[in-house]
């Protein structure tokens, strides 16, 4: 993520899990029993967001940068990415994207901090998808 200053050895770890495995994460972890898209699980960065997130972000002892691991449901992408009418692989690629904002502080709790994800995780979208294309 680029334009949050992240060091190009900083590292995040992305998994695909059943809907039952996420509906056990999104409840134990955010007390919703249903499924979700994208679960984030980082180092707390306070109430910053982006690159002064990306400053607070620390190394482990072995010098490692960890950012969090990103969790996505694969059948509920497939369900949104039908339902919206794109591809599968535009529809991961902007939940990966979602949960990397996610980890850098911001939030879509509010309709501002909504629409705000939504913006910033679509055009990261189409520059990894244009970057693909390269």
């Amino acid at each position: 993520m680029k334009p949050y200053a992240l060091p190009a050895d900083a590292r995040i770890t992305v998994a695909f899990v059943r809907d039952e495995d996420m509906r056990a994460l999104n409840r134990r972890y955010r007390k919703k029993d249903r499924t979700t898209d994208v679960l984030a699980f980082g180092q707390s960065v306070g109430r910053a967001k982006g690159e002064r997130a990306a400053r607070q972000l620390t190394r482990d002892a072995d010098g490692e940068l960890d950012v969090g691991d990103i969790v996505i449901s694969a059948a509920q992408a497939q369900r949104q990415a039908k339902r919206r009418k794109r591809p599968l692989v535009r529809e991961i690629a902007f939940l990966a994207a979602h949960g990397a904002l996610h980890l850098l502080g911001f939030e879509d709790e509010t309709p501002a901090g909504y629409r705000e994800m939504v913006r910033l995780g679509t055009a990261a979208t189409a520059d990894a998808v244009a970057a693909s294309r390269g």
